[in-house]
C-alpha cells in the first residue's frame, strides 16, 4: 500500500477573480478582473442520485455532480462589478441602473485559498439582501456585500479546476493561473 502525502491547509481567501463569458458557444471569456477584499466564499456541490432496487435490496446506485452553489461576502462590490455580474447598465453619470429586464452574465469565477488556485467556469450570480441602518453615536460598524449563484458545467462537463501550488511538479502560480481563465490541459495516453 502506497501512502498518500497529506498537507495541512490553512484558512485563507486572498483574492476573487472573475471574467465575463463573452461567447457561450465557444465558451470564451473576456478580461480577468480582481476583487482584493473577499471575506468568505462557500461552494456547495449539488448531486443527482438514483438507486435501483431489485430482490428486496439495492443493486445499483448512481451519483452525478450537477452544479455547484456559490455563496460569498466581499468588503465591497463596486458599481462596475455589479454591472458585470448582474447585467445592470451604467448611466452617463456612472450610476447603476437596475431594470426588471436585466439578465445576469455568465462568469468564470476564480479564487486563491492558501495553496489552492481555483476556477469555476460558468456561473451566474444574484445579490443578497441589502440592509441599511443609521449610525449610532460612539459606534463604528462595517457593511459587507453578499452574493449567491450557481455554477453549471461547460459543454464537456467541466465545472471546476483546482491546482495546489504545493503539489510536486506544479509550475503555475497565482499570477500565471489568473492572467486568463485557465482551462485544464490533459495529454492523451499513448
Amino acid at each position: 500500500m502506497t501512502p498518500v502525502q497529506e498537507k495541512v491547509q490553512k484558512v485563507s481567501l486572498k483574492k476573487l477573480h472573475y471574467a465575463i463569458m463573452t461567447d457561450e458557444t465557444t465558451e470564451e471569456h473576456g478580461e480577468v478582473k480582481t476583487l482584493t477584499m473577499p471575506i468568505e466564499l462557500t461552494l456547495t456541490p449539488n448531486f443527482s442520485e438514483a438507486t435501483f432496487d431489485a430482490g428486496d435490496r439495492v443493486v445499483a446506485n448512481e451519483v452525478q455532480l450537477d452544479t455547484i452553489t456559490i455563496a460569498g461576502q466581499v468588503a465591497d462590490l463596486p458599481t462596475e462589478v455589479q454591472a458585470d455580474w448582474y447585467g445592470h447598465k451604467l448611466s452617463d453619470e456612472k450610476g447603476l441602473i437596475m431594470n426588471a429586464n436585466d439578465t445576469p452574465n455568465y462568469l468564470a469565477i476564480g479564487f486563491e485559498s492558501g495553496s489552492k488556485l481555483v476556477w469555476l467556469y460558468k456561473a451566474k450570480f444574484k445579490p443578497t439582501e441589502e440592509s441599511n441602518a443609521t449610525k449610532k453615536k460612539g459606534e463604528t460598524a462595517f457593511k459587507q456585500s453578499g452574493f449567491t449563484g450557481e455554477a453549471i458545467p461547460l459543454e464537456d462537463g467541466t465545472l471546476k479546476y483546482t491546482v495546489r501550488t504545493d503539489d510536486v511538479g506544479v509550475t503555475v502560480n497565482a499570477t500565471t493561473f489568473f492572467a486568463t481563465v485557465k482551462k485544464p490541459t490533459v495529454t492523451p495516453a499513448p
